[in-house]
């Protein structure tokens, strides 16, 4: 017997036919006013969509973590701790300050649907030598030393990657957060688990505020809740540790006072 395939994923006319009952706008199928045909129905939908995506993204939900290889970092050919190599959407470059030697190569270059980096780990380039910990993000500017065997550090500073550059050409593996595709089908699946309440509040939200309608912020306020309800499952899913409340009584037992809390 074959296995039939399965998804949790909603498609966008799901949401689209959630978003119509929720304007009333679903006595006549597939809607009289946000019809699958009308040019801005995608508009609306891709504009919830977005705006939900970037709300689960700040509590830190997981679904858009994905992992990619860059290959083949260069090695500066000068060694100087103010050199850096930069990895950013048209190819990587090494500039210098005198700006004598600068270079530039189409690869390795960050992925397109790239929003933000998250972890780097670095290994020496035609290895399968493990990546050991991971690199040292600096928010406030790499490690003044001079070029090491290994990258060490980076920046992400002007879209791009800031890495000093070491005396080995690396590869990087990356974990970022990336962007997902735009809805352009009633058919397209929309790849967030459960997230048809939130996008389907959020669209009707968009919609009623291109119209003046004064019961958008009740649809705003239905959608954060929706987005809030999605946040704290994934919180939960990473909460691991059991807690007990610690026992007002410290007698007896494995309720002593001073005792450890499991």
């Amino acid at each position: 017997m074959p296995i039939l395939p399965s998804t949790a994923y909603v498609t966008a006319e799901t949401v689209l036919n959630r978003i119509r009952m929720i304007l009333n706008d679903s006595e006549v199928a597939g809607g009289d006013v946000l019809t699958d045909t009308a040019p801005f129905t995608f508009d609306v939908l891709n504009s919830a969509f977005e705006r939900v995506q970037k709300e689960l993204a700040i509590f830190g939900v997981e679904t858009y973590a994905t992992e990619t290889w860059m290959l083949a970092v260069p090695v500066p050919l000068v060694s100087d701790p103010e050199a850096r190599v930069i990895i950013n959407d048209q190819g990587t470059s090494t500039i210098y300050p005198s700006g004598v030697g600068n270079t530039f190569s189409l690869t390795p270059q960050l992925p397109t649907d790239l929003v933000v980096p998250l972890i780097l780990w670095e290994r020496q380039n035609g290895t399968n030598n493990f990546t050991g910990p991971k690199m040292k993000q600096m928010p406030d500017g790499l490690l003044n030393m001079i070029q090491q065997t290994f990258l060490v550090d980076w920046q992400w500073l002007n879209d791009g990657i800031y890495l000093r550059g070491a005396l080995q050409v690396q590869d990087l593996k990356m974990r970022y957060e990336k962007q997902l595709l735009q809805l352009a089908a009633v058919t397209d699946p929309v790849p967030i688990r459960g997230v048809l309440n939130a996008v389907a509040r959020a669209g009707a939200q968009v919609f009623c505020e291109s119209r003046g309608g004064a019961v958008s912020p009740l649809f705003a306020k239905e959608a954060a809740d929706e987005i809030f309800l999605l946040q704290a499952i994934s919180t939960r899913r990473r909460q691991r540790r059991q807690v007990r409340r610690k026992p007002y009584s410290g007698r007896g037992g494995r309720g002593q006072a001073g005792g450890p809390i499991v």
